[in-house]
């Protein structure tokens, strides 16, 4: 989770400002590039779930490790724009197909009990991703490629790990007392044309693009906002992605909030957090504490959120939960891929600030699309 998803596809945003100076692109061309990582994750989390139904669990999670490798190799490598975008939507496919096939590895390997705590401890590692990053660009300084280098070596070593853990065709005869993956034959896509007819699902397949849609703003153009219209310094952003990386550890509470205090509940303050985060950024001029106050409920919430969805996915799809997790993250992804080129446009147009205020507002719409039943547990 950190190589492929805090580093393959969030860290592209720390490095906005050297990026479009070192290749002179303005911000719509900046924009697109980061929905072209996006469109990579949209196809990618298509794939998965066929894989994971035809193959195993560990065939599309080796297969998003290797993506990683290769697409931020690419990315270190890149003479110009084209290879740069080629490299960005190529490590962008890397969490579409390593994250939905976790969902299959969890009900192999954990307990029942436990399935809520441990998927929501390994979807924190995004935030391990991201706080790597930061000290990686302080240590690399101008010379940023040299720290997509170091990327691609984590991501490398990450998938050889996950080559030998992941489970295969057939559990060990270790997992016997354990619970097995629900193994439904029914279609895919007779199974969710059937599941759309449940209101809760329709509401979280909704309130998912639209979180997809307010936050990849936030993790594109969030260092561009303060290093262009809050003036904050190349060490002053570095620290302030650790910062948001750091918090993100935070998310791994979330299978304890939803056994404690059921998931609706959980995601209506997230939701008012993660939505103050990014109004916070609007106002920031006047000191650091604003930036870090930001900071640290975005990275926090973020992460506590995705968990959040995706403990709900799989309780709306028992019987194929890599279905449900790959369906949900194809929709977040959605709209991830539209909004960073819409905001683009709109700071070519307006400014930034008036991109992060709308999107604020924006992101209040996901209160309304709360559980109809609570859910207490994957």
């Amino acid at each position: 989770m950190a190589s492929t998803y805090g580093l393959s596809r969030y860290t592209y945003g720390l490095f906005v400002p050297a990026i479009r100076d070192d290749f002179n692109l303005s911000q719509t061309a900046v924009g697109a590039i980061g929905s072209a990582s996006y469109l990579g994750y949209l196809l990618a989390t298509l794939v998965s779930p066929l894989l994971v139904r035809h193959f195993n669990p560990r065939m599309p999670i080796i297969l998003g490790g290797m993506t990683a490798t290769l697409g931020m190799l690419l990315v270190a490598l890149a003479g110009n724009p084209v290879w740069l975008a080629l490299g960005v939507t190529l490590a962008g496919c890397s969490p579409g197909l390593a994250y939905p096939p976790l969902s299959d590895a969890i009900k192999q390997l954990c307990l029942a009990e436990k399935q809520s705590r441990y998927y929501a401890i390994i979807n924190s590692g995004t935030s391990f991703g991201v706080m790597v990053s930061g000290p990686l660009a302080l240590i690399a300084g101008p010379q940023w490629q040299l720290a997509w280098l170091c990327f691609a070596f984590i991501a490398l070593i990450a998938t050889l790990w996950n080559f030998f853990i992941m489970p295969g065709n057939a559990p060990n005869h270790e997992l016997s007392n354990r619970v097995k993956p629900g193994a439904s034959q029914e279609p895919m896509f007779t199974l969710v044309r059937r599941k759309l007819k449940d209101s809760s699902v329709r509401r979280l397949l909704l309130g998912a693009l639209l979180f997809g849609l307010v936050t990849s703003i936030y993790w594109t153009f969030s260092v561009e906002l303060i290093a262009g219209e809050k003036s904050l310094s190349d060490t002053g952003r570095v620290i302030f992605w650790i910062v948001v990386g750091i918090a993100g550890v935070a998310g791994g509470l979330a299978g304890e909030l939803v056994t404690h205090f059921g998931l609706t509940k959980a995601l209506k303050w997230a939701t008012l957090a993660i939505a103050a985060s990014i109004a916070l950024l609007t106002i920031a001029s006047d000191g650091i504490l604003m930036l870090t106050l930001s900071a640290v409920l975005f990275g926090a919430t973020f992460i506590l959120i995705t968990a959040l969805y995706g403990i709900w996915s799989v309780s709306c799809f028992p019987e194929a939960p890599s279905t449900g997790f790959g369906l949900t993250f194809f929709l977040i992804s959605a709209g991830q891929l539209i909004s960073p080129t819409l905001a683009g446009l709109g700071a070519e147009i307006w400014q930034l600030t008036a991109v992060f205020q709308v999107t604020a507002i924006l992101c209040l719409g996901i209160l309304w699309l709360l559980p109809t039943q609570d859910v207490w547990s994957m």
